[in-house]
């Protein structure tokens, strides 16, 4: 089941190719009976583990640059499906996804293995596969919400079901405009999630979009 997965996570790299906030693939081989593959070398991960909460405008950033890696993956039809702070990488101040091993494709034409459980929407954990995509999106503002708070989120009980039902504690300090984005990508109905494409549309990167046009 390894050797699947990992053989799943290389056919999925290569076939979605290269780009800024994805990490990258260079190559995999076979050496005694155990599959390497070589990826693009990230300073850390994002794992919360007693780090101090993410300030406001890390989590503008790191928001907006895994939407366009998730943008860029949805437009080719795959679906990530463990999205969370573990699989978020950062190389010299950009934020990549990596961890490819649960990803399938959004027609659900390949079989779905979910990550995760802390970062799955209500959808997953009752088996409904139709909005794939709008997965990732939940996962992204559970991560986010995570990383604000600076504590790791529940694995089941209570919070773990509120969360579930769009019952998002208020993050001092941060704008409300960003508390509400947060929230709609974590809204229990996963049509009336926002796709990536519309996050990144939203009006509070316009100085993200700005900065990235002038380069």
């Amino acid at each position: 089941m390894d050797r699947r997965q990992a053989l799943k996570e290389v056919h999925t790299l290569v076939a979605l190719g290269n780009h800024e906030n994805i990490v990258g693939y260079f190559t995999s081989w076979f050496e005694t009976e155990k599959l390497f593959i070589q990826m693009e070398l990230c300073d850390r991960s994002l794992s919360v583990n007693g780090d101090k909460p993410l300030e406001f405008g890390d989590a503008l950033e790191l928001l907006y640059q895994i939407c366009k890696g998730l943008d860029f993956i949805h437009g080719r039809g795959v679906a990530h499906l463990d999205v969370k702070p573990d699989n978020i990488y950062v190389r010299n101040g950009i934020y990549k996804l990596g961890d490819f091993g649960c990803a399938t494709l959004i027609d659900r034409s390949l079989a779905i293995e979910e990550g995760d459980s802390r970062y799955m929407p209500p959808e997953m954990l009752n088996e409904k596969h139709e909005h794939l995509d709008k997965v990732d999106i939940f996962s992204l503002g559970a991560a986010v919400y995570e990383l604000i708070r600076g504590t790791p989120l529940p694995v089941s009980g209570h919070q773990f079901a509120s969360l579930r039902e769009g019952k998002i504690s208020l993050l001092p300090g941060h704008p409300m405009q960003f508390q509400s984005l947060i929230k709609s990508m974590m809204d229990p109905d996963p049509v009336r999630r926002p796709s990536a494409k519309e996050i990144l549309g939203h009006p509070i990167f316009e100085k993200l979009r700005n900065a990235s046009a002038k380069k």
